[in-house]
């Protein structure tokens, strides 16, 4: 995908909902089942990005992502896969700032067991980020099953607080169909054999000029929580590039 803007909220609350009726969380999973995911609330937007990238990194006429705040996305415990890892990857490609989150899980032991629940995370497996070149020229980090190297969502920049996330790893993607502001992006090197529906969804020759008409009023509100995250998250990465470089000096 091609890089937008970088106009990177707080966690919104469990059980939110879009502007139709789809209730959150959603979960979601890559191919082979290691690697598992809660999104948590609603995206900010969808793209259907057509961009040459995108349907280079995907194999398909465009990439279909949920723009959503990273901590909206939490690891949950996989299921078994019949696959065997066949590539060791460096730990310094984990993700390791996605949060993981427990799944409550009866104790089988002593009476009123089913009231009692225990967190697990002893099965929670993380993707691996590897670098791709964007368009713009800064890397996409697309984070993967080190198993089956689906990919499940990316970040740019090596920033953590902003996803896109596969749609197509939901397991109800279809759940994000309505009521979701969604748009197509970089139409001017959309597949000619494509013909997007005229179903009143903005569509645009390359990125969107402006948030203001595209996004929803609630995820612009949203946007201004984020920015001002990543105005921290960058001061911080800048004192640690300091910090480092004294110390080599």
């Amino acid at each position: 995908m091609s890089q937008p803007s970088h106009d990177h909220v707080q966690t919104a609350p469990h059980g939110t909902t879009n502007n139709n009726t789809t209730t959150f969380p959603l979960e979601g999973a890559c191919a082979c089942g290691n690697i598992r995911y809660a999104l948590t609330a609603a995206p900010l937007v969808v793209h259907c990005c057509h961009c040459t990238s995108c349907r280079r990194e995907t194999g398909t006429a465009f990439a279909v992502n949920a723009v959503v705040e990273g901590d909206l996305v939490s690891l949950l415990p996989g299921g078994a896969t019949t696959l065997q890892q066949s590539i060791t990857f460096p730990p310094s490609l984990l993700d390791t700032w996605t949060p993981r989150q427990a799944r409550p899980r009866p104790v089988e032991d002593g009476p009123g067991s089913s009231d009692c629940l225990t967190d697990d995370t002893t099965t929670t497996a993380s993707p691996i980020l590897l670098p791709v070149p964007a368009e713009s020229g800064a890397p996409q980090n697309i984070a993967r099953c080190p198993v089956c190297l689906t990919p499940v969502w990316s970040n740019y920049d090596d920033c953590p607080l902003l996803k896109f996330l596969r749609v197509g790893t939901l397991d109800t993607p279809a759940a994000l169909s309505e009521g979701q502001d969604l748009v197509h992006i970089f139409v001017r090197s959309k597949q000619s054999f494509f013909e997007i529906p005229d179903d009143g969804k903005l569509r645009f020759e390359g990125f969107y000029p402006q948030k203001q008409g595209v996004w929803g009023p609630e995820a612009l509100v949203r946007r201004e929580t984020l920015l001002a995250r990543i105005a921290e998250w960058e001061k911080e990465k800048e004192k640690e590039k300091q910090q480092e470089k004294a110390i080599g000096g």
